[in-house]
């Protein structure tokens, strides 16, 4: 059920994303909802699940050096209760997004993400602007965090670039539990630094034609 604070909130990311083309907000999801995507994380983990993350147009490089995260691939058919909330959510969104921006968003790919203490993300970007090889594109990433009472001192932060691959200006995001950072897949680079803890979120892109 979405309540009129979840309107607004959506009705705020929109916005943010209009005016600089990315936007953080926090509380999209019910923490309880968070929380039972974070259990999902550590219960995978805990039964070898997860797999090392790939790079590259198809994720089949492995390369510890630029990334450290282990993830799951999510399939909306057979989504477990926290993930349906989650994927009703984001459903909202692409309507909403598509509505304001006309990005004829069309689809969703998504998994859980672990970042084990100290691991990171290199600086990259989700999608080049020159990709053009008919397949769907990476128009909108979204990360939702799922870290149950994170401070500042535990690290972790993600560290969005304001002018392209120069680091010449930055925003450091601290990724709480059930903050969600919106951002355009082609015009931003990023990177995951390390945490003194483990990181768990669950990362998405909405594609295009």
């Amino acid at each position: 059920m979405i309540n009129d604070y979840s309107v607004q909130n959506i009705e705020e990311l929109i916005s943010k994303i209009t005016q600089q083309g990315f936007a953080a907000i926090d509380d999209f999801l019910p923490i309880s909802t968070a929380l039972g995507l974070a259990a999902e994380i550590s219960a995978l983990n805990v039964s070898a699940l997860l797999q090392d993350a790939g790079t590259g147009r198809l994720h089949q490089m492995v390369n510890k050096n630029l990334r450290g995260d282990l993830i799951y691939w999510l399939n909306e058919a057979d989504a477990t209760h926290a993930q349906r909330a989650y994927f009703t959510q984001m459903e909202i969104l692409r309507l909403a997004l598509n509505q304001a921006l006309y990005l004829g968003l069309f689809a969703l790919e998504s998994h859980l993400a672990l970042y084990p203490a100290g691991a990171a993300y290199k600086k990259h970007i989700d999608r080049f602007k020159s990709i053009n090889d008919g397949k769907p594109l990476r128009q909108i990433s979204a990360v939702l965090y799922l870290n149950p009472d994170w401070h500042d001192d535990d690290g972790g932060h993600l560290r969005l670039y304001m002018n392209g691959d120069s680091d010449s200006e930055y925003l450091d995001i601290l990724p709480i539990g059930s903050r969600l950072v919106v951002f355009l897949s082609d015009t931003f680079y990023h990177e995951v630094l390390p945490a003194s803890r483990d990181r768990m979120s669950l990362t998405a892109w909405f594609l295009t034609r």
